[in-house]
């Protein structure tokens, strides 16, 4: 089975989904040693890029043989995420910008980013839409089920992003309130698959070969 986003055609499906303090330069090249078929960078926020900041700088750098690698941003604010995307296509060497919209961690969240997002699937197309104008890379998002057990709203968010340009949606299929406990909801994300054409990535609770394949 295999993927295609923009120009990239992956081969496989098993892709390393970006998360703050893990996923750097080495631990990457191990997933992909061990046949990853995608990795990203940790996610940064994208105005601490834009200023130069030396945690931000080192966590989007990358090396060619990490190829293919997303660069994860983050942020609530079009014009500013543009143009951290802008300047990653500039200086960086990479195959696609990912935008998060689901990141749990209150210090995200209460700026209005990460899965805040989630509760204004009309921003989500605004922020996806201007990276998309502002950059040639594909363009991809991260999401969650919702904010929620009372707010499921995965497939009108992923709707957002396919409608904002995006090509493809990775959906942790876990609310902002269980983080990264609990149970997965896999029937929502094959109802996510369902209502999009973009690719849809599965993610979160994924613990075995055999749960991959399930």
């Amino acid at each position: 089975m295999s993927l295609q986003i923009g120009h990239t055609q992956l081969s496989s499906v098993a892709v390393l989904a970006p998360m703050a303090g893990m996923t750097d330069s080495t631990f990457r090249l191990l997933c992909l040693e061990q046949g990853c078929g995608l990795v990203y960078t940790e996610l940064v926020k994208a105005d601490c890029l834009l200023r130069g900041l030396t945690p931000s700088l080192r966590n989007v750098t990358t090396a060619e043989e990490e190829r293919p690698v997303g660069v994860q941003l983050f942020h609530h604010d079009p014009d500013v995420l543009a143009e951290a995307a802008r300047w990653v296509e500039e200086h960086i060497r990479c195959d696609l910008i990912d935008l998060n919209m689901g990141c749990p961690v209150p210090k995200v969240v209460s700026k209005g980013a990460g899965a805040a997002l989630m509760r204004q699937p009309h921003l989500i197309e605004q922020l996806v839409r201007a990276v998309v104008d502002a950059v040639d890379l594909p363009v991809t998002a991260k999401t969650r089920s919702g904010w929620d057990a009372e707010d499921i709203n995965a497939v009108p968010v992923a709707k957002a992003i396919e409608a904002g340009g995006g090509q493809a949606v990775a959906v942790h299929a876990r609310t902002r309130a269980q983080r990264h406990e609990g149970p997965v909801d896999w029937k929502l994300l094959a109802e996510v698959k369902r209502s999009v054409t973009i690719p849809v990535l599965g993610n979160g609770g994924i613990e075995s070969p055999a749960g991959a394949l399930a």
